[in-house]
């Protein structure tokens, strides 16, 4: 991803800069360079040519690594990058910060520098990732984690919360927080949920339990029970719940409830309605009990959210 190549890196400048013109705030000493792994340039996202300082054995030294995202399939990416999972795994133990933003934490994972370890990456990939790296512990939520030293960053744009975290780690609060201000951004990030998108997997190649999840996708706005999805399914509760849990990663009654609330989501983007009328729209009859769910899923109120991505 070529925006957190070089958002870093200016990232970094802008602290540099700060730093110049401060009696009492010190950079000095940190050479900011890019690696590839030959020396030579590579086309990022976009197609744009990303110019490097040093191949990575040139970059051997490094006390600090920070990972771009991998933008595009996630395992094709890890065949091609066996050189450089290489080089991650046979890095000195003095280097003392690894990092990485987004799918970035993939190639850390590769390297086998996560296990045991609480991290984070792109929400969009988790299902993915607990597949390759079951030993791991992902923390989708959180849009930062700091495991003393390896940092992971959370999905796509977090490239800059990473950064200044580093300018944190590196030379203390105050450039940090000044960075961030030059930047526009705060310095304690929130969580991710309110980003999160419910894409419902389809592709599971279960054919009642498609079913079901058209008819969930159908009728979510009427008062719906387990009862009424064993009839709609045509199976027993027990087989029920077993085959849909397997297809999906989630029982009935939560792909009911994240399908109201991903719809609810799409109405406060869009709509000017009560909250109790919206609340009502996608099947629930007790506005409290909407709002309880809509936070536990989103982590924002139903004002809130509609507050943050509302259209303007």
């Amino acid at each position: 991803m070529t925006s957190a190549v070089y958002g870093q890196a200016d990232a970094f400048a802008i602290a540099a800069t700060i730093a110049s013109q401060s009696n009492s705030l010190d950079w000095s000493g940190h050479e900011i360079v890019l690696a590839t792994g030959d020396g030579e340039p590579v086309r990022g996202s976009g197609h744009h040519r990303i110019e490097p300082h040093y191949s990575l054995a040139e970059a051997t030294d490094s006390d600090v690594v920070l990972l771009p995202p991998i933008f595009g399939d996630i395992e094709k990416a890890l065949t091609r990058e066996r050189a450089l999972i290489a080089w991650l795994a046979s890095l000195p133990s003095r280097a003392k910060l690894l990092a990485s933003t987004c799918t970035g934490a993939f190639l850390l994972a590769e390297a086998g520098l996560l296990d045991g370890r609480r991290v984070t990456t792109n929400p969009a990939f988790g299902a993915l990732f607990r597949e390759r790296y079951p030993r791991v512990q992902l923390a989708l939520e959180e849009r930062i984690v700091d495991d003393n030293r390896i940092i992971c960053a959370g999905s796509t744009t977090a490239y800059l919360t990473l950064a200044v975290h580093v300018i944190h780690r590196l030379a203390g609060h105050d450039l940090a927080v000044a960075t961030a201000k030059a930047l526009s951004m705060d310095l304690n990030p929130e969580s991710q949920r309110p980003y999160f998108m419910f894409i419902a997997p389809k592709d599971h190649g279960d054919d009642k339990v498609l079913g079901l999840q058209n008819w969930i996708e159908t009728h979510y706005p009427e008062p719906v029970g387990i009862d009424d999805m064993v009839d709609a399914a045509g199976m027993s509760v027990r087989n029920l719940n077993r085959r849909f849990l397997a297809a999906t990663g989630l029982s009935p009654r939560q792909y009911l409830r994240m399908v109201r609330i991903e719809i609810a989501k799409r109405m406060l983007e869009s709509q000017n309605a009560p909250i109790d009328r919206i609340a009502e729209a996608v099947g629930y009859g007790d506005t409290r009990a909407f709002i309880r769910s809509f936070g536990d899923i989103v982590g924002l109120s139903p004002g809130a959210y509609r507050q943050k991505f509302r259209t303007r």
